[in-house]
């Protein structure tokens, strides 16, 4: 498995296309622990509920961020 806990001041410091790609490698890591979950055949149990606070992490900035933006004038 990959390192999958960053802090949250490192991940403040990321452009959004940095968080986004990072979203997308641990829902694709988390999927496949799930599988392996199922077969029996993940070692470390313990890692999935860290995966998933991560990936919550990760939405939770993004969403921040998007409220944070001016929103675009609409005509």
């Amino acid at each position: 498995m990959a390192k999958t806990q960053t802090p949250v001041k490192e991940l403040r410091t990321m452009p959004d296309a940095d968080l986004r790609a990072q979203l997308t490698q641990l829902q694709q890591e988390l999927w496949l622990s799930r599988i392996k979950a199922r077969e029996g055949a993940l070692q470390q149990t313990h890692q999935l509920p860290i995966i998933r606070r991560q990936i919550a992490r990760i939405h939770t900035l993004l969403t921040e961020r998007a409220r944070s933006a001016p929103a675009a004038p609409t005509a």
